[in-house]
């Protein structure tokens, strides 16, 4: 059995904190609010096409904490992801297919999305609230 070594986790941490605080950030006002997403389209920008990345369960824990304020401050009644993407589609108006081209989910994914057969991730918001340049949040 391998013993986890706590002391060069902590360093690690401890360094990468340092380097990306952001993904670390408490989100307690507006101004967070818009360094904490600034900092997640960066993010997006600098590894887009590369696939997964190493630090995308950081940008995700990131995201929830943008859609937690989000959800107190600037709340949506009655409106969800499934109903936020069906309605942005329309209002553009562009297709699945369109859109799944444009943002790299497959037109499967979005089909299932909108109709509520699949869960939205966080990944999904990034790059859908990078697409039509709204807080990925309101998919959340």
């Amino acid at each position: 059995m391998t013993m986890t070594n706590f002391t060069e986790i902590t360093r690690s941490f401890q360094e990468l904190s340092g380097l990306a605080p952001e993904f670390f950030m408490d989100i307690r006002s507006d101004e967070e609010l818009s360094r904490a997403t600034a900092f997640l389209y960066h993010f997006d920008f600098e590894v887009k096409g590369e696939g997964p990345h190493p630090l995308d369960p950081l940008a995700d824990i990131l995201m929830q904490k943008i859609a937690a304020y989000e959800a107190v401050h600037f709340p949506m009644p009655g409106t969800d992801g499934p109903d936020m993407l069906a309605f942005m589609l329309e209002q553009r108006p562009l297709t699945q297919k369109a859109l799944a081209e444009a943002s790299g989910i497959p037109q499967s994914t979005l089909s299932d999305l909108i109709h509520r057969k699949r869960d939205f991730t966080a990944d999904h918001a990034r790059r859908l609230g990078e697409f039509f340049r709204v807080s990925p949040g309101i998919f959340l």
